[in-house]
């Protein structure tokens, strides 16, 4: 088994980019800030919640230090795992701790809305916590790039923050809307953005605090 890293350079945007730890500097801390957040927590409440078929294409968007497509080839059967993102940094923490564990995976640095992928490429595409990274007028690209490389039958699994019903709860997560472009996921408009780019029908599962998985 093996790992795959494909085009080490950082793809330049006309807006700026938003790094996995929020800062270039603070990658290497990354993976140590998951473990004492509430990240753990998280993806014990999301696992149950994922069946995916033998064989199947599997797509990454966002896809960070590797954690999850590492938890998909060691739990799933038959998978081919692609993971992108658009830190150099983060994709080779993943490589080499796919690699330490044996794991064939493929890492390639991408922007979420400019896969380069062909259409109805993948079953499944995957994105855990990126979508609020980005500015909201690239969101939709984001997701729209999602709808063209996943196969008619395939299926979406996004995770990220969600809608924060009631507005003093809201107040308090002001220091994060300064920090990246989320009070549109508070204000609980994802589910629009998932309409636009064309996606009609999804299960909403509430998974930890603010933060809900869309399941088409």
């Amino acid at each position: 088994m093996f790992t795959e890293m494909l085009n080490f350079k950082m793809p330049k945007t006309d807006y700026k980019y938003k790094f996995a730890f929020l800062f270039d500097q603070l990658t290497p801390l990354y993976d140590l800030a998951r473990v004492l957040g509430i990240r753990n927590r998280l993806q014990r409440r999301l696992w149950p919640q994922v069946t995916i078929k033998s064989g199947s294409r599997v797509l990454d968007v966002g896809c960070g230090t590797g954690d999850d497509l590492i938890y998909l080839a060691t739990h799933f059967k038959g998978l081919s795992l692609t993971g992108v993102d658009g830190d150099p940094k983060v994709l080779s923490m993943a490589k080499n701790k796919a690699k330490k564990l044996g794991l064939k995976i493929k890492f390639q640095v991408s922007l979420a809305e400019r896969l380069p992928f062909k259409k109805h490429a993948f079953d499944v595409v995957w994105s855990s916590l990126m979508i609020h990274h980005l500015p909201t007028s690239i969101k939709l690209k984001a997701l729209k790039e999602m709808r063209r490389v996943l196969k008619p039958a395939g299926r979406l699994y996004l995770i990220d923050f969600d809608l924060i019903k009631n507005p003093i709860i809201r107040n308090f997560y002001w220091l994060q809307t300064l920090l990246e472009p989320v009070g549109d996921h508070f204000a609980g408009k994802l589910p629009e953005y998932l309409r636009a780019a064309g996606f009609k029908r999804w299960a909403r599962t509430s998974l930890l605090f603010h933060v809900s998985l869309f399941k088409n």
